[in-house]
């Protein structure tokens, strides 16, 4: 489909990924470059929520996950410029705009390049936690997330999880292990099901999730806090399983970066105070009082929490 690949900001959108990349708050905001894509062009062309999109210009082709909007105008596609090689397996989105200069003004040509967007099918997803960051292994489309206590990556394979010692290889690329470390795995190949801990001195050094299905991945945050950590021998079958320490709250992926607020508890506490505002869920846990950003994606929350069951 012919299309546009704008990428400088459109109306309010906004990507906090800041020049260094080290700030974990900031980057958990917006975790990855997205292709913005007006829902009418997005069903068109089959690309879901969280799809992969595959943008192809003149200058060069690229993939990004598919963010649906009506922010986003019909016939044009937006994608934000400031991600690198070192937090995005497709790179700079400049890579793909054409380079062209307005011959009086000197303005790049950034918001006119020509392209066309497709679906790219997925055979796996993961999710990848270490303590190390750094680019991964072409083998899959990545990025690359700073958490408190080191990285967290999402992985999207486009080719089928490979079996035996070839899988066992993937998973030492995808983890980088040190040496000496010892390795937990459990594995169900008939569901494409594949979960690694790292253990280096006794403290959890990586995690892989990976699966055929999404749906069948854990929440990775709730092990964010455990990087890092002594592992005790009786915590081990949990690391596996993708379960918090029982004295941890899952608070749910963080919506709210300027005050740390998780989806769980913003919906908990819409319910357990009756809270039917924005304003009153600022006044309660301060999300959506510091820069703003994340005002609609509360307000979306709200709408979800009202909705009557059935």
């Amino acid at each position: 489909m012919p299309s546009l690949l704008n990428t400088g900001r459109v109306r309010d959108q906004w990507h906090t990924m800041t020049r260094t990349g080290q700030v974990p708050a900031l980057m958990a905001h917006t975790p990855e470059p997205v292709l913005s894509i007006n829902p009418a062009g997005a069903a068109r062309l089959g690309l879901a929520a969280g799809g992969l999109a595959r943008i192809e210009t003149a200058e060069g082709t690229l993939v990004l996950r598919a963010e649906p909007t009506h922010a986003q105008r019909r016939g044009e596609v937006f994608a934000p410029m400031h991600w690198t090689d070192q937090f995005a397996q497709c790179g700079p989105v400049a890579r793909a705009v054409a380079a062209r200069l307005d011959p009086v003004s000197g303005q790049p040509d950034l918001k006119a390049t020509p392209a066309r967007v497709g679906a790219v099918e997925a055979a796996w997803h993961g999710l990848p936690l270490r303590r190390r960051g750094g680019r991964l292994a072409d083998v899959c489309h990545w990025t690359r997330t700073p958490v408190d206590a080191g990285q967290l990556y999402h992985l999207t394979g486009l080719r089928p999880l490979p079996r035996g010692g070839d899988l066992a290889h993937l998973a030492g690329l995808l983890l980088d292990p040190p040496e000496p470390s010892e390795w937990l795995e459990a594995a169900d190949p008939a569901r494409g099901v594949l979960r690694v801990a790292v253990v280096a001195d006794n403290r959890l050094d990586a995690v892989l999730f990976a699966a055929r299905d999404a749906q069948a991945l854990p929440a990775a945050e709730v092990l964010f806090p455990l990087l890092g950590e002594t592992v005790p021998d009786a915590a081990r079958c949990a690391l596996l399983a993708g379960r918090p320490r029982t004295d941890m709250a899952d608070e749910g992926p963080r919506v709210c970066a300027c005050f740390s607020v998780g989806l769980n508890a913003i919906r908990h506490a819409a319910i357990t105070h009756r809270l039917r505002t924005v304003a009153e869920l600022g006044d309660a846990l301060r999300a959506g009082t510091g820069c703003g950003s994340c005002v609609p994606e509360l307000e979306r929350i709200f709408r979800d929490v009202r909705a009557p069951a059935g």
